[in-house]
């Protein structure tokens, strides 16, 4: 029994990660075509790459990584989880910034505490 629910959590946490991979893709996909096609300003491109890429995200967690259905309660503790990881993600950033450390590390304090923390939030609130 332990065994099963280590290994249902294991699969969650895999297809959890294949998705913020592919999301990420994503974002990254969609701001250099609004650059290179639209001449976007990083502003507007970055957040339109935020909307799509978060709106794939809602989807491929709730229906495969997590295995929910598609609903309103859900859909909206998703997005304030998504506000939350971006308010840590802007803090880490800041803080790396702050302490006069290379850029590159706002990068590793962001992907070592953003994906465990949103994880944990969604298993325990978000798809509840």
């Amino acid at each position: 029994m332990i065994r099963t629910f280590h290994a249902a959590e294991r699969a969650r946490l895999i297809r959890f990660g294949v998705s913020g991979v592919g999301s990420t893709a994503l974002h990254a996909l969609i701001a250099a075509v609004m650059f290179a096609l639209f001449d976007a300003t990083p502003v507007i491109a970055n957040a339109t790459a935020f909307v799509c890429s978060t709106a794939f995200s809602y989807l491929a967690n709730t229906l495969w990584s997590f295995s929910s259905p598609v609903t309103w309660g859900n859909f909206v503790r998703f997005l304030a989880v998504a506000m939350a990881g971006l308010a840590v993600t802007m803090l880490l950033a800041h803080g790396t910034d702050a302490l006069g450390l290379a850029r590159a590390w706002s990068i590793v304090a962001v992907v070592l505490c953003v994906p465990p923390v949103t994880f944990v939030l969604h298993r325990l609130w978000t798809y509840r």
